[in-house]
This record gives C-alpha cells, sequence and structure tokens, in this order.
C-alpha cells in the first residue's frame, strides 16, 4: 500500500514538474493571429537604421506551430514589366524579406517568451535552414519581437533586430 502510495505521489509530482501541451498554448495564444508590421530596425549600439527604410508594409502570421513573414519596403519601385530586368530583380531582392519556419518557445526571461524559429524556407537561401531567435512581448493589441542578434539578408551583417506590430483586423 505504501509502494503504491508513493509511486503515485513521485508520478504526480514528475507530471507537475513538466510543461504540459495546455500550458505551451497558453504562451502561444497570446501571439498566435496576423500581425502587420509597422517597424523593422537594426540596432547597433546608439545607431539605429531601418534596412527596408522608414516605411514598411507587410504582415507576420503566426500559427500554434509555424510563423509566416514578410515584409517590404513600401516605396520600393514598381517594375516596368511582369518580367523584371536583372536590375529590377537585384532591387526587388534587396527590398523585401520573406520567410517561414517552425518555432519553439521558452517561458519569459524578463526580456520576453523566447521564440526560436527554424527557417525551412527563405526569399534569401541564405538564412535557409537558420535559427532565427526573438524575445517577444504582447502588449494589448502590439508585439514586439526582438532578436539579439541576427543576419541582416539586406544588409549582410549580424545586428540586434527589432520587429514592432499591431494586431490586424
Amino acid at each position: 500500500m505504501n509502494r503504491m502510495l508513493l509511486a503515485t505521489a513521485v508520478t504526480g509530482l514528475v507530471a507537475a514538474s513538466l510543461p504540459s501541451h495546455a500550458q505551451q498554448a497558453t504562451i502561444t495564444d497570446q501571439f498566435v493571429g496576423t500581425w502587420k508590421v509597422v517597424t523593422l530596425k537594426e540596432i547597433s549600439g546608439d545607431e539605429v537604421s531601418y534596412p527596408l527604410g522608414q516605411q514598411v508594409a507587410g504582415y507576420v502570421t503566426i500559427t500554434p506551430y509555424r510563423l509566416w513573414l514578410l515584409i517590404v519596403d513600401s516605396t520600393r519601385k514598381a517594375p516596368t514589366a511582369a518580367a523584371l530586368t536583372d536590375a529590377e530583380a537585384s532591387e526587388m531582392m534587396k527590398s523585401h524579406v520573406a520567410w517561414t519556419g517552425k518555432y519553439l518557445t521558452a517561458n519569459d526571461t524578463g526580456q520576453g517568451i523566447t521564440f526560436t524559429a527554424h527557417i525551412d524556407t527563405a526569399s534569401s537561401q541564405a538564412i535557409t535552414g537558420a535559427d532565427r531567435v526573438f524575445f517577444i512581448r504582447v502588449e494589448d493589441n502590439r508585439l514586439v519581437m526582438k532578436s539579439p542578434g541576427l543576419v541582416v539578408p539586406m544588409t549582410g551583417l549580424t545586428r540586434p533586430v527589432e520587429i514592432e506590430l499591431v494586431h490586424a483586423d
């Protein structure tokens, strides 16, 4: 009888210490949805730059297991025809970022929820297969994604990046 009671208690303690599927769902529920991009900043010390310009457009959609991201320079020039010239193709490549991947989350570190996306498809093959780590905070209808450092495809430099978004209707 005592062994049975001890086994039940140990099982209960082990189960309580493991993150449950429900806990993971609670963490992700706050940022699952479609978000409109407001700003994309690259930060180097006190210097802030905007790799896609100060007027970005785009969306980030987060499901319980996958993220899709598309951000463009909204002031980019339209091509002259459907078939891009080499110069237009080069400019288009430099004026957007797009990728998708599955992600994992971890508890709030004080900087935000740790969000690690593994990129499986991207507009720049240079980042396909890479992991992107962000700290995510949700405040009302606003989402902030901060990365301590990642390769910025438009510049090729590794910098801290911050993406600010609002919940899309």
